[in-house]
Parts: structure tokens; sequence; C-alpha cells
């Protein structure tokens, strides 16, 4: 028990070093969203790994309820400093990239609303932007665009997916580790 508690900080902490060298060694080498989706690959490679070494430190008579509660420990510690570098990282690190993808998504905006001729388009194909003006659906539109870019909302919705996948993770290690031992 006393190395499940000395490695209870070190192997989340070593995942995050993990995460952040690799972020920053693929950053400009590929395309913004593959480079997104490599990140948050990585988190779940990494919490899965977590929550299976966590599971085979734990005590082998435990029973289900304790060891998931340890592997999980781990886990949601490390989602808690994912979420947190992947702010950082987005909003400060590759901030000029995020800004960047921001500003694209915005023009795409303006080109699809922007003309009269191309919203009356969008507006056959869509009932609900059949009841907006065009003005009010290009404000509607970045004023989303503003909220998606957001870094609080950001890093609450890494959050979120992050520990759900921590909890999934601790209690698939758990299943598995007790299957295995059996």
């Amino acid at each position: 028990m006393k190395g499940l508690a000395r490695t209870a900080w070190f192997l989340p902490a070593s995942g995050i070093v993990l995460w952040w060298s690799v972020r920053l060694g693929i950053t400009g080498q590929m395309a913004f969203e593959t480079a997104i989706a490599v990140g948050s690959l990585l988190n779940f490679g990494i919490l899965l790994a977590l929550s299976f070494l966590s599971d085979f430190q734990s005590d082998r008579g435990a029973d289900f309820g304790i060891r998931f509660k340890q592997n999980l420990k781990g886990a949601v510690l490390y989602a808690f400093a994912a979420a947190l570098s992947v702010g950082a990282f987005h909003h400060g690190v590759a901030s000029e990239q995020t800004a960047l993808r921001k500003l694209e998504r915005e023009r795409f905006i303006e080109r699809s609303l922007g003309a009269e001729a191309a919203y009356a388009a969008l507006q056959e194909q869509d009932p609900q932007l059949a009841a907006l003006d065009r003005e009010t659906a290009l404000e509607r539109a970045k004023e989303s665009l503003r909220f998606q870019f957001d870094p609080r909302w950001h890093v609450t919705a890494s959050l979120i997916l992050l520990v759900a996948t921590a909890a999934s993770c601790a209690l698939f290690a758990t299943l598995m580790g007790g299957f295995l031992r059996s």
C-alpha cells in the first residue's frame, strides 16, 4: 500500500510530462485538428495505462469497490491536470494557432451567412434559420464561436470529458483486473 501511495502522484505527473512532450513535439508538424486528435488519444491512453497500473499495484485481496476507488484516484488526478494542460496549451503555448483557427471559423461564418443569396439558400435547407434574419443569425453564430473558443469553456469541457473517461477507464481496469486475477 505504501508503494501505491508513493506512486499515486508520480504516475499522473509522469503522464502530464509525456502529454506535454508529445504536444510540444507535434506542434506545427500536423494539421490543427489532427494534433487535437493525437492529444485526445494520448490522454485516453494515459488514463487507461494509469488505471491498469494502479490496479496491478493494488492489494490482490481487496474487493471491487476498494480497487475501483484506488484505480480512480490517479486517473482523476491526471484528468484535472490534463484539463488544465489542455487549456494552458491551446490558450497559452499554441494561442496563435488557436486564434488562427478561430479566425478561419469566423471567416467561414461570414462567407456562409454574409451574402443575402447564400443566406437565403441556407434558410431553405434549415428551418431554424428560416425564422431568423441574416444579421441575427450572423451574430448568434459569432457568439457561439466566441463561447467555443473561450478558455474557461475549453478547460471545463475538457475536465468533464476527462473525468468521465477516467471513471470509465478505472471501471474497465477494475473489471478486467478482477477477471484476470480469477
